[in-house]
């Protein structure tokens, strides 16, 4: 059990650089990248309150370091984004890949995506992530067992075989996260959730009471590996939660897991050792839910996290967001947050320990600061 200090660590706060607060509408950001401590890009779409009408997609883009935002709208509605540099970038959309050389300023469609579609694998699925090793050679993940490789910049992609390898029903089956530690080793992973015959019949925050009661069953969390960004190896394991973020450096990597509402903790975080190849628990607590987690050789690691606002840790109602950081895995410090800042869910990035930001699925984007320490 690591320990967990609630005190703001001296000289870092996160500020809210950008707030969506438009009557009528909302803002969800979905992703955020920062391949320089200039450049950023954050994605998302624009809600309606009427549920008939369809979100408008959105990109906000910064060359200063969130010192001004820009307003794009995107042709379709973004997924998640990654970028190799300041300029190359790619986006997945609900229909097709996009690519940009303007730093986000312009996109173009480079391929389609359509439910069903056998051109990405075998049952079909949906492309959800990509990672490019270099502007040629890159990867995509989705669900229904989809996991794909292009050698020609994402125009067209190959099924990786050892993906349909594991257990599991390709309808129930999904490879969420993708991250790699330099341009040979990479990780894959995902995870089998088989329908529960015990299932609730309302979402949790409907029926909290069966929902606190409601067991927490282990699934089948699968992991793909490559030591040459060309040959894969799967494994499988039986494993409590659901993965919502992978990361990796070139000696570690962090795995977090978020539970169900009855179990103890909302999430847990692991740490991984690429040099033993072990993992390690380093982070759980009662009243934080931690979404996402970055961290730095020779530097601070930080978690990003929402404090639930009632019983249920995965209710719909947006949380206070949190952030704590350590330098030994061992003892975590909460740092000071803007008071304004809520979420229901919280993404990380930046190029480095000094160089950070957040945003949230409530239009906000979060800054650490250039001048903040890095929890030394």
């Amino acid at each position: 059990m690591s320990l967990f200090l609630p005190v703001a660590c001296f000289g870092q706060r996160w500020e809210i650089q950008y707030f969506y607060d438009e009557v009528r509408t909302q803002l969800e950001l979905v992703d955020v990248a920062f391949p320089s401590a200039e450049r950023g890009v954050a994605v998302g779409s624009i809600w309606e309150q009427n549920p008939e009408k369809a979100p408008k997609p959105v990109s906000l883009i910064t060359s200063d370091g969130g010192a001004h935002w820009a307003t794009i709208p995107l042709k379709d509605v973004p997924r998640s984004i990654f970028f190799l540099n300041d300029s190359l970038g790619w986006m997945v959309g609900d229909n097709g890949i996009w690519q940009t050389e303007e730093s986000g300023r312009t996109w173009k469609k480079i391929s389609d995506q359509k439910k069903g579609d056998r051109k990405y694998g075998s049952n079909g699925g949906m492309i959800l992530k990509v990672w490019f090793v270099d502007p040629q050679h890159g990867f995509g993940v989705g669900d229904q067992k989809t996991a794909l490789s292009t050698v020609d910049g994402g125009k067209t992609w190959k099924p990786i075989e050892e993906a349909a390898k594991p257990a599991g029903n390709p309808a129930f089956t999904a490879y969420t996260q993708i991250t790699f530690s330099n341009s040979k080793v990479g990780l894959i992973a995902g995870g089998a959730t088989p329908p529960r015959k015990d299932a609730l019949r309302y979402p949790a925050w409907v029926a909290p009471d069966q929902a606190l009661k409601q067991k927490e069953v282990p699934t089948l969390t699968i992991t793909l590996e490559t030591r040459d960004a060309e040959m894969w190896s799967s494994s499988t394991a039986p494993l409590y939660g659901t993965l919502s973020s992978l990361r990796l450096t070139p000696t570690q990597g962090f795995y977090v897991f978020e539970f169900e509402p009855s179990f103890q903790y909302p999430s847990e975080v692991y740490h991984l050792d690429l040099s033993t190849g072990k993992s390690a628990s380093v982070f759980r607590v009662e009243n934080r839910r931690v979404t996402d987690a970055m961290l730095f050789d020779g530097s601070a690691a930080f978690l990003a996290a929402v404090e639930p606002p009632g019983r249920l840790s995965s209710a719909p109602i947006p949380g206070r967001v949190k952030f704590l950081t350590s330098v030994d895995m061992t003892t975590w410090k909460e740092m000071d947050v803007d008071y304004r800042a809520v979420a229901r869910a919280i993404v990380l990035a930046g190029p480095d320990a000094t160089h950070l930001w957040a945003v949230t699925d409530t239009g906000m984007i979060l800054h650490l600061g250039s001048g903040a320490k890095s929890g030394k």
